[in-house]
C-alpha cells in the first residue's frame, strides 16, 4: 500500500516534467497523510494542479468519512470493484509526488516496524497513478473532490520491505494515463511495475509514523541506515 508520501513543488520542475500550473498556493508536506487536501492533475483538467482530498469518497457513500479506507486501490481487480470501477473507467489523475514512505516489518518482530523513504532515481518529480471522484454531502450540499493511489505488487527491491508499492509512472505514461483520447485498454497498458533498478530506497526516522510531524529532516537518511538497491545492499 501506500500511506504517506512527500511534496514539494516547485514551478520550475513542475512546468518541465508536466506541462502544468498551480491554481493555487501549495505549501511542502514532508509527510503527506490522508485527509489531507494534495496536489493532482486530472484527466479533466490536463494543464492544471489542483488540490483533492486524499482517500477516494464513492458516489453511494452516506459520509466523507468513508474515504480514509480508501486511500489506495489494487490494480488488480479495480475494474470489478464496485467503489472504482467506474472511475478507473474515466476519471484518471495523477498523484504528484518527491518520494513516497513504507514500513517494514522487523525479522524478530521485537522492534516494530522501521520507515523507508522509496524514490524514483531519475526523477526529482513524479506521478503515481490515481483515480478521482467528485461527491456530493447532500446534507451541507459541499462536494469534494478526492483521490486514491493505484498499488500494484511490489517489484524486487520493494519486495524486500512491503508487498505493493504505488504506481509509478513515466513522464510518457503519465501523459497516457490523463490523455482522454487514449483508449481505456491503451491507459491500462501503462499502469506497469517500475523497474527496481531506478529506485531508491533508505531508512529515515520514526518521526515520520505521526502524521503531525511536517518537516524536512524527515527526509534525510539515518546515519547508520542500509541503503538498498536491486541485486546488492551498500
Amino acid at each position: 500500500m501506500c500511506g504517506r508520501y512527500s511534496i514539494i513543488l516547485e514551478e520550475e520542475s513542475l512546468t518541465r516534467a508536466f506541462h502544468a500550473q498551480l491554481s493555487q498556493d501549495f505549501p511542502p508536506h514532508y509527510n503527506a497523510a490522508p485527509g489531507q487536501s494534495l496536489p493532482v492533475i486530472t484527466n479533466e483538467k490536463t494543464s492544471q494542479v489542483q488540490l483533492f482530498r486524499w482517500g477516494f469518497i464513492p458516489q453511494w457513500a452516506k459520509e466523507e468519512n468513508v474515504g480514509y479506507k480508501m486511500i489506495n486501490a489494487r490494480l488488480d481487480g479495480i475494474e470489478e470493484k464496485t467503489s472504482f470501477k467506474k472511475a478507473f473507467q474515466s476519471q484518471h489523475c495523477l498523484v504528484l509526488a518527491n518520494s513516497f514512505f513504507e514500513w517494514k516489518q522487523s525479522s524478530s518482530g521485537k522492534n516494530g516496524k522501521t520507515p523507508y523513504l522509496i524514490k524514483p532515481r531519475d526523477q526529482d518529480l513524479f506521478a503515481m497513478a490515481g483515480i478521482w471522484n467528485r461527491w456530493t454531502n447532500y446534507t451541507t450540499g459541499e462536494e469534494i473532490s478526492s483521490f486514491a493511489i493505484i498499488t500494484t505488487e511490489a517489484n524486487e527491491l520493494m519486495g524486500s520491505i512491503h508487498e505493493r508499492m504505488p504506481v509509478i509512472l513515466s513522464s510518457e505514461q503519465a501523459s497516457g494515463w490523463i490523455n482522454p483520447s487514449l483508449s481505456i485498454d491503451k491507459q491500462k497498458a501503462l499502469l506497469t511495475q517500475y523497474d527496481s533498478e531506478q529506485m531508491d530506497a533508505y531508512e529515515v526516522t520514526r518521526e515520520v509514523n505521526k502524521a503531525y510531524n511536517d518537516y524536512p529532516q524527515l527526509l534525510e537518511p539515518l546515519g547508520d541506515s542500509i541503503r538498498i538497491q536491486t541485486g546488492s545492499v551498500s
